[in-house]
């Protein structure tokens, strides 16, 4: 009753096409090799930092907490960053080896740079209200987006097949949905009025 759901299912619309694309480029960079595969590691990184980051934040634009927000610039960009630098960090992984352990390891980075870009945007909300985590549900969160962000990269990392990419996409998709809506179930907001922001913000 909290989400838009029109504006949650455009977020898992450009969360399943980033990640569309994103395993193309991963297909890429495992056929090159030096220089060229480090160029398409930075491009896939990007394209799925971007994706997380704009799913995330179409899916907070879904969630209404029922009292005016914005968004610190600074933290929101932070969070943009985090999502780029740790996927690149676990896509390199993946790529540095042609053992599956590497991959799954790899895809399990990615899943920690979900939670980190989402943790830290979650951060970059300002309201008139303390936000309490359930810690349980925010292990679960990083988690579900660990588990299925490896499963995405094995799938990936196997023998080239338009079935094997659309399965790849799919876990990845799941591994950022799950992570994101188990993430705000950990969350209650408790109204605080004294609460006040300074500095630059977006509505």
């Amino acid at each position: 009753t909290e989400h838009d759901w029109r504006l949650v299912a455009l977020a898992g619309s450009i969360c399943f096409l980033a990640s569309a694309v994103a395993i193309s480029l991963f297909d890429r960079a495992r056929a090159s090799q030096g220089r060229s595969r480090l160029i398409w590691i930075a491009l896939d990184a990007i394209v799925a930092g971007c994706g997380i980051w704009a799913t995330h934040f179409i899916a907070i634009l879904a969630y209404d907490p029922g009292t005016g927000a914005g968004y610190s610039i600074r933290v929101t960009i932070l969070s943009l960053v985090f999502a780029v630098a740790v996927t690149g960090v676990g896509l390199g992984v993946a790529l540095s080896n042609p053992r599956k352990t590497f991959a799954a390891i790899g895809g399990a980075i990615v899943g920690i740079g979900v939670a980190a870009m989402h943790y830290t945007g979650m951060f970059a909300l300002e309201l008139p209200a303390r936000i309490e985590w359930s810690p349980g549900i925010v292990l679960a969160s990083i988690v579900f987006g660990s588990v299925f962000g490896a499963l995405a990269l094995l799938v990936a990392a196997q023998r080239d097949s338009a079935r094997r990419s659309i399965l790849a996409t799919v876990l990845l998709t799941v591994a950022i949905v799950s992570h994101h809506f188990t993430a705000m179930g950990a969350v209650t907001l408790v109204p605080d009025p004294a609460i006040i922001f300074e500095g630059m913000q977006v509505s």
